[in-house]
């Protein structure tokens, strides 16, 4: 049996799960790329850890870095947190707005071009020539399919692996350098946190830890099994809907709080 004094901090810690979740989850500079490696199967790893560092590092440091701040000055946190509500609000009504047009994910991965001077696949039909018997040639006789396959090496794998290090500026690019990742990891994320006593902030940046790093494997190596959902506008549409009316709770939550 659990005890009493630790459901209160496991109920922070899955708030802070499903906070990060409800942000992390729209449609974004991240969630593109990583759709787009997730389906061609190239660096998928390269650009999760990629994220998941991102997250480590901002996370925690919004946490500690709001508390350090308002600790002097009290009257930054009222600041921080109506400015927190206000984008919460905004980030509602743009997931609303998309209720009414929404658009799908083009995730189509884009068909492999070999290196130059490797062999590609020849098919060759070889039909009898005509003789008295059978002047149409073909025509009555048995015709010989011959096919070339070309002998297996790895050349193939050298243009993935190019591939998959060259997402790596991308990945680095959408992460330490978007501006809306400081706001969402340091500015609002830290306010919310910072709502909660110090066991409290810890566990629910914790909790958005993990959810983060949940939802960039899930999305990462299942890409190619979302690809197909995400590319429909209907779907979207559902999805906009639950984190545009979530996003409105959350503002009321911190505007109360």
């Amino acid at each position: 049996m659990l005890n009493e004094n630790f459901l209160p901090v496991l109920h922070i810690g899955l708030a802070g799960l499903v906070f990060q979740l409800s942000v992390i989850a729209a449609v974004g500079p991240q969630n593109v790329v990583l759709l787009k490696q997730g389906v061609k199967r190239w660096g998928v790893g390269l650009v999760v850890s990629v994220f998941i560092l991102g997250d480590l590092i901002l996370l925690p440091l919004g946490t500690a870095g709001v508390s350090v701040v308002t600790d002097k000055l009290p009257v930054l946190l009222e600041i921080l947190r109506w400015g927190g509500v206000a984008y919460l609000l905004w980030f509602a009504v743009t997931c609303l707005r998309d209720v009414r047009h929404p658009t799908g994910i083009d995730s189509t991965p884009r068909d492999y071009t070999p290196e130059s001077g490797s062999p590609a696949p020849a098919v060759s039909t070889d039909l009898p020539a005509p003789t008295a018997d059978y002047p149409h040639g073909g025509v009555g006789q048995v015709a010989t399919i011959t096919r070339t396959i070309p002998r297996r090496t790895d050349a193939p794998l050298r243009p993935r692996r190019r591939q998959a290090f060259a997402a790596l500026p991308t990945a680095l690019a959408v992460t330490f350098l978007n501006p809306a990742a400081y706001v969402d990891g340091i500015v609002v994320f830290g306010t919310m946190a910072n709502q909660y006593d110090d066991t409290g902030k810890w566990m629910f940046t914790t909790g958005a830890v993990l959810g983060s790093t949940l939802f960039f494997l899930v999305v990462g190596y299942g890409a190619r099994l979302l690809s197909r959902p995400l590319s429909r506008p209907r779907v979207w549409r559902w999805i906009n809907l639950g984190i545009g009316l979530l996003m409105i709770g959350m503002a009321a939550r911190l505007a109360l709080g």
